[in-house]
């Protein structure tokens, strides 16, 4: 596990005594992962506002956190919580896939003929597809943390959906023009 600290705007508190206690409250995140663990400390000060961010990458999974207090040990012992309740929702997400997978057995359907389907409500969000290339429109779509972003590709002048996939990779989905 290597933990990366970093001040900024902190003068006149200990920074060694905060290291080691940063370091104390991380330690409990080496139960949730089998290989090694980054993780990335960013505390600052600002007049008086202390904030804690941590980035914490294990097992091609990347957790991030912030929170912002009154005084430094509070917005830690805040953030590190936070970490740990994402890891450990991970980790349990992982296990239940695991345990699902094993069982491969599929109920027989269930049709009744005579029940008629009810309505289909349809709910309609209108949102902007900003004109940007597929670069712009990935970075974007990280940054949100969203299921999928439409976004106008600039090069076709045509509407595009960039999605996740079951596999964690990106899906591209682009108008066929006939």
């Amino acid at each position: 596990m290597r933990i990366n600290v970093t001040f900024r705007h902190i003068d006149s508190e200990p920074t060694e005594s905060l290291r080691q206690y940063v370091e104390q409250r991380l330690k409990k995140l080496k139960k949730y992962a089998d290989g090694p663990i980054d993780v990335n400390v960013v505390l600052s000060k600002e007049k008086y506002r202390c904030s804690a961010e941590v980035v914490v990458s294990v097992d091609g999974l990347k957790a991030a956190a912030k929170e912002v207090q009154g005084d430094l040990n509070s917005a830690i012992d805040l953030v590190s919580d936070k970490i740990e309740k994402q890891l450990r929702k991970f980790r349990e997400k992982l296990r239940t896939r695991k345990t699902s997978g094993s069982n491969k057995t599929i109920p027989e359907p269930v049709f009744d003929i005579e029940e008629q389907p009810e309505e289909v409500k349809v709910i309609t969000e209108r949102i902007e597809a900003k004109p940007m290339s597929v670069e712009e429109a990935i970075a974007q779509f990280e940054l949100l943390n969203q299921d999928f972003f439409v976004f106008t590709n600039a090069e076709q002048n045509a509407v595009n959906v960039i999605y996740r996939r079951k596999d964690g990779t990106l899906g591209l989905i682009e108008p066929e023009h006939p």
